[in-house]
């Protein structure tokens, strides 16, 4: 199929090979306030910039979860901060109810500093805030991770591969039993060339997992020339970023999810993620909507965007971290009760988001034993 879209930073030529979903089904497109990249393909399914059913996010993380299936164990699963945190939980999830319980480990990339060694860190060149720091397995994960067998990297969209291949370079010093690789994303943009040069500089198999493949094209509008508008990059480390929450690896399995005891009326509800924190946030959307609420799920982002095309409307306030970085949340529906989800008690208090769109506050209590989640 092709697709032609124009936006205000230019137009996007799209041609798809497979689409195990239709295109328009899971993706809509936006300009960035980016002057490396003015395209973002903004996705309908992952729970990011567009509010998103929870069923119909576990439908696409059990849609690429299927595409793991014979992976030999243990395996590791790396989500790609920010916008992947959550899917690659979510698909690591999905995996696990399928497969013995602690074969797999899910950990994610970060861009906020914790009480734990450094394993690699990296960039991504085209993004508005482009360090990673991804951290070494803690404790009873540290042996999974350096046993594991398959590896599966995970993003939401894949256009070079560069910053995955970077990492990849980078783990397998530490993954000295690594058999096979997944590139793993909803949409996957790597033509047969690219992913042969992937096959050969990393010297392992390597298999590809997404909804759909195609290749794109963007003729930039010389009239666009867009600024970054505030600082995206920490001027401080944060102090309440948690390591348990994905940072240091999470042994996924079988559990539930205890939500705050208080009286929800029957309204329709938004529950919010903040930031890096949207799995933990997702399960407790899903377990909503499992008991029978109208709910949405979506989540803040550091990554400014322009108003108008997938956008339609936009809030922008410091983050809950206190690094002194701007965040955003996009397209909030005003018809819907908000909770916004925090990892740590103390970033309400240094948060104007819930003031602004007037929500409840939902805290991750430290419960110990993932996915068995207990909010407060």
């Amino acid at each position: 199929m092709q697709y032609q879209v124009k936006i205000q930073a230019g137009t996007l030529t799209i041609q798809t090979d497979r689409e195990e979903m239709p295109l328009t089904a899971l993706t809509d497109f936006a300009s960035r306030q980016n002057p490396k990249r003015g395209f973002l393909f903004v996705s309908k399914v992952l729970g990011k910039h567009i509010p998103c059913r929870p069923s119909l996010m576990r439908q696409v993380y059990e849609r690429l979860a299927r595409q793991l299936q014979n992976l030999p164990s243990p395996v590791v699963i790396v989500g790609m901060a920010e916008t992947a945190t959550g899917l690659g939980g979510g698909v690591a999830h999905s995996l696990a109810r399928d497969r013995n319980a602690g074969t797999i480990l899910y950990l994610h990339t970060t861009r906020h500093y914790v009480d734990a060694p450094v394993l690699a860190t990296f960039d991504e060149h085209h993004s508005h805030a482009p360090d990673h720091i991804l951290y070494l397995p803690q404790q009873q994960t540290a042996a999974l991770f350096r046993k594991a067998r398959s590896l599966v990297l995970v993003d939401d969209e894949i256009s070079t591969g560069r910053t995955l291949n970077q990492l990849v370079l980078r783990l397998m010093v530490h993954m000295v039993k690594l058999e096979q690789l997944v590139f793993t994303s909803i949409v996957n943009w790597l033509n047969q060339p690219q992913r042969q040069a992937l096959q050969k500089n990393l010297r392992r198999r390597v298999r590809f997992a997404s909804l759909l493949d195609g290749k794109f094209q963007f003729q930039p509008n010389p009239a666009y020339q867009p600024l970054l508008p505030c600082r995206v990059s920490a001027c401080q480390p944060s102090r309440v970023a948690q390591a348990d929450t994905g940072r240091t690896g999470v042994l996924m399995r079988s559990g539930s999810v205890q939500l705050p005891e208080e009286t929800l009326d029957n309204r329709p509800l938004v529950l919010v993620g903040t930031g890096e924190f949207a799995f933990a946030p997702f399960l407790a959307a899903e377990e909503l909507e499992r008991r029978g609420y109208d709910v949405l799920f979506q989540s803040t982002t550091r990554s400014p965007i322009l108003v108008g095309e997938a956008i339609r409307c936009k809030l922008a306030f410091w983050d809950e971290h206190g690094e002194g970085v701007m965040n955003y949340l996009y397209n909030l529906p005003n018809d819907r009760q908000v909770i916004v989800a925090y990892e740590h008690p103390h970033m309400a208090a240094l948060h104007d988001l819930p003031r602004q769109v007037n929500a409840r506050v939902w805290t991750l209590a430290r419960c110990g034993t993932n996915p068995l989640l207990i909010w407060q």
